[in-house]
Parts: structure tokens; sequence; C-alpha cells
């Protein structure tokens, strides 16, 4: 009864929880969430597309480890903080996976691909939505999260009797 309850009702209310705070701090930056704003900001690149096609090409980082070289070689607190940061924020999605969706189905390239697509509709939301800059490095950043906490589940995991994997 304790397992299901765990299994059925507890996990996947942690799930969501992380997703509703992960899209909070990477969308709305700690700030408030207000949907209006997000429905203005996404029809003002519908009527004008321009916008954040320049916007993407001023400012966006299209060249992988650009940002992460910069950060090293110019660290303030600011930049070790965001690196740190798109990298700490990842690590629960490669915990959630197996316990969510399942340990016979998830594996450490599953992490990688599902951790990369979270962050890449993360990145385009930012365009989309004009409330951010796409950068390639955050990409890489959380990608890398996942697979890290994908393998501190791993080492940290315990058998049970049937075989599933528990913290």
């Amino acid at each position: 009864m304790k397992k299901i309850i765990i299994q059925d009702i507890i996990i996947p209310a942690l799930f969501a929880s992380y997703i509703f705070l992960l899209s909070k701090v990477i969308l709305f930056k700690f700030g408030h969430i207000d949907i209006t704003f997000l429905l203005e900001q996404l029809q003002s690149n519908l009527q004008n597309p321009t916008n954040m096609k320049d916007r993407l090409l001023l400012f966006g980082n299209f060249i992988p480890f650009n940002e992460i070289v910069n950060t090293v070689q110019n660290r303030t607190n600011h930049n070790i903080f965001n690196l740190l940061g798109n990298i700490a924020l990842f690590i629960p999605i490669g915990i959630f996976l197996p316990l969510f969706i399942g340990k016979g189905y998830i594996n450490l390239k599953r992490v990688c691909c599902i951790s990369f697509i979270v962050s890449l509709c993360f990145e385009i939301s930012q365009a989309v939505f004009n409330i951010g800059i796409f950068d390639v490095d955050d990409l890489l950043l959380n990608t890398f999260g996942g697979m890290l906490g994908y393998a501190l589940f791993k080492f940290f995991g315990i058998k049970s009797k049937n075989h599933q994997v528990l913290l």
C-alpha cells in the first residue's frame, strides 16, 4: 500500500511540481507568472516574426561551448551561477524519469534525449515569447544536468525484491 501511494501519487505530484517550478524559473526568471504578458508577447511575435528572427540572430548563441568558454575565461558570480544553475535545474529530470516512467524503459541514452528535448522546448519558448535568449550552451548544460541526475539515481539506487530501483 505504501509503495502504491509513493509510485502512483507522490512521485507524479513531485514530478509535476518540479516541471511547474522549472517552467517558472526558466520562463519567468523567478518572477510572478503572467499569462497575459506571455500572450501579448506571442501575439507581438506572430504579427511581426521579423522581430523574433532579428532577436535570435542578434542575441542568440548558436556556437556550441561559446558561452561556456566565455564563462570559464571571465568568471563572475553571475556567470558561474548561470552555468551551474543550468546543470542543477535539470538534475531532477534524470532522477524523476526512471521513477516516473519506470526503470525498464529509461536508460542514459533516453534521459539524454528527453533532457535535450525538454531543454530545446524551453529555449524555443524563450524565443517565441521573447522572454529570453536562445543559447545552444544551455541545451548542452541542461542535457548534462539530466544525465548527471540519472547517474546519481543509478549510483544511489537500491534494488528491491521486484527489481525496481528506489531511492
